[in-house]
């Protein structure tokens, strides 16, 4: 039996290997006794020496030719306990016919007892320490030894004795390296697990990444449109190939009609297109899908058909075959379920729904998936108001029959109004690219830092804060600060102090919070106490006590922290424009802070304790 430093079972290869590398040891030692035996007086019986010395060898040079040929492990280990039994008859014989000169020949067996351990472990001692103690019984009692009658049983117990010692250190010792290998092989086994893991959350993250540039690319090209219909085709039309759909519609809201029209439609058989194209959903009717039951992000919605309680035409779904078919496991995804993304102006306001359909994978979409769709939702939506103010007041300015000068200024304020939502979307390409960069570190501190760096220059404040919760101990804690003295990191706040902070009547939307000062509302860090005293010089001028809160939140839709930027420069309180472009890069920071998050806890799992 080889030597074995792991618990994983060698492969034959490599016991044939080992095998091979102790008999050449064997061979070697067998040359290296013939040479020592040569110096050595006849033994007695005489023929015992030269016996001894050709059964080693001829066991060597068998055991190498059965150790080449063998199909199993098995055979090489039974060969090498055969060795080991015709080493000690050998070994034996000699202990024997050379007590009569020296009478401390069974030292040998000691020694045979270590060689015995390191082949066979415990079990290896405990047999070749009772084989030995029955020999050195035999040489006493036979008394092939020089040894007075009287101290014949004193010198037996005391090699036994010797012999046993040695037996015990030995098996006690070999115990304790197997101990320790299993110890360490099963450390690195969880190292390498803990390696995986780390793998697979890097290339989660560059996918990650790599989607939220291709999204912000395509919403980059997308405001850049001017005719909805092409718009919507195109938004469709990149949600299915960058997410993984095979069919989806758009929804536009006709608020006139309380209608939904479907403006756009890809991916389903001709004739189901050919039918939801002419077709209009009440908003009674599509409400019943997007009950709070069915929310499981802000502003998307999953029904499953186990949970529905309507009627899903088999002429208006992708496969309408397998309508009705239940799912095999509780991933797949079923032909009636429903998936749905709002569209919301600006105002807060549905202006459409995105509904990809019939995953390529027939899976329910990922978490991942999801947020990646509803971002590039939101961005869409920003595309098609844009569009909407373009043509509105396109149309307006063709509409009015006032002087020509009347009618290129209309024009160019809806071209400027057109400009300003491009300058948006390149802005919000600029923080992407480097949010992107975020994801690569590792030190959620710095994360943290950068963040607030990129927030505070990109938007143009001149200082802010990020706080996030503390799970284990239910408080929220100021992790970064910029503009603010140094002292501020790391104070707690408490969870109720932080829901005052985000009042109701504070609340414009889940992802926006403003406390003007004139609300009373504590929270956020004072920078010029002096100032706080003054009045509001102007309607739309920033105040030392004005608060703004943008709360991001994890996939399971939990508070973890809020980004709370101060002071903008020009001393105004921000345009609508600019906190929407903010409440995209706080979610995104919340997947950035939740990736740190999770290799932080996978490092440290990887650390030897």
């Amino acid at each position: 039996m080889i030597f074995e430093f792991s618990t994983a079972k060698p492969t034959l290869e490599e016991a044939r290997a080992a095998e091979t590398s102790i008999l050449r040891v064997r061979l070697i030692t067998v040359f290296i006794g013939a040479a020592v035996a040569v110096g050595l007086p006849q033994s007695n019986p005489e023929w015992v020496r030269p016996a001894a010395i050709v059964v080693w060898l001829l066991a060597a040079l068998v055991g190498y030719r059965i150790n080449a040929s063998a199909r199993s492990i098995g055979v090489i280990r039974w060969t090498a306990r055969s060795l080991l039994i015709v080493d000690f008859i050998a070994l034996s014989g000699l202990v024997l016919a050379y007590e009569g000169q020296f009478p401390n020949t069974w030292v040998g067996l000691v020694i045979f007892t270590a060689i015995a351990a390191a082949r066979e472990r415990y079990y290896g001692a405990l047999i070749s320490g009772a084989a030995g103690t029955l020999i050195i019984a035999i040489g006493q009692v036979a008394h092939l030894a020089p040894i007075g009658s009287g101290m014949l049983v004193v010198n037996l117990l005391f090699q036994i004795a010797v012999l046993w010692l040695n037996v015990l250190n030995v098996g006690l010792l070999v115990r304790e390296i197997d101990e320790r290998n299993q110890a360490l092989a099963k450390r690195s086994q969880e190292l390498s697990r803990a390696a995986q893991v780390e793998e697979a959350m890097l290339a989660e993250t560059r996918a990650q990444a790599a989607t939220l540039r291709k999204v912000v690319e395509l919403s980059v090209t997308l405001m850049r449109e001017r005719e909805l219909g092409t718009l919507l085709d195109r938004i469709l039309e990149a949600t299915i190939k960058a997410f993984g759909f095979r069919a989806g519609s758009i929804l536009v809201a006709d608020r006139d009609r309380a209608t939904y029209r479907y403006s756009a439609v890809r991916g389903y058989p001709p004739g189901v297109e050919l039918m939801l194209r002419h077709r209009e959903v009440a908003f009674a009717q599509v409400e019943l899908k997007m009950d709070k039951r069915f929310a499981i992000r802000p502003w998307v919605f999953y029904a499953p058909v186990e949970k529905q309680s309507w009627y899903t035409d088999p002429a208006v779904v992708y496969d309408g075959a397998r309508l009705g078919e239940p799912r095999s496991d509780s991933e797949e995804w079923n032909e009636a379920d429903t998936l749905i993304f709002q569209l919301h102006s600006s105002s807060g306001d549905v202006i459409g729904l995105l509904v990809p359909d019939a995953p390529a994978d027939n899976k329910i979409p990922s978490k991942t998936t999801i947020d990646n769709v509803a971002l590039f939702a939101h961005l869409a939506a920003a595309a098609i108001e844009n569009v909407h103010l373009f043509t509105t007041e396109q149309r307006r300015a063709e509409e009015l029959s006032e002087t020509n000068r009347e009618i290129q200024r209309l024009y160019r304020e809806a071209e400027s109004a057109a400009e300003g939502r491009r300058k948006q979307a390149a802005r919000l390409a600029s923080i992407l690219d480097l949010t992107a960069s975020i994801f690569k570190e590792r030190d959620l501190d710095r994360i943290l830092n950068r963040i607030l760096e990129v927030c505070v220059s990109q938007f143009n404040f001149s200082a802010g804060t990020i706080v996030l919760r503390d799970s284990e101990r239910n408080v929220f804690v100021r992790r970064a600060a910029l503009g603010y003295p140094s002292t501020v990191i790391g104070q707690e706040i408490s969870e109720a102090d932080m829901h005052a902070s985000m009042s109701p009547r504070a609340r414009v939307r889940d992802t926006y919070y403003y406390s003007p000062m004139e609300l009373n509302i504590g929270g956020g860090v004072i920078r010029n106490p002096q100032l706080s005293q003054l009045p509001r010089g102007a309607p739309g001028e920033w105040h030392e006590d004005d608060l703004l809160i943008f709360p991001f939140f994890d996939s399971d839709g939990t508070l973890i922290g809020v980004l709370s930027p101060d002071e903008p420069r020009d001393h105004m309180v921000p345009d609508e424009d600019t906190v929407r472009t903010i409440e995209v890069f706080a979610q995104l920071t919340s997947v950035a802070v939740q990736g740190a998050q999770l290799r932080e806890a996978a490092s440290r799992a990887a650390v030897p304790r």
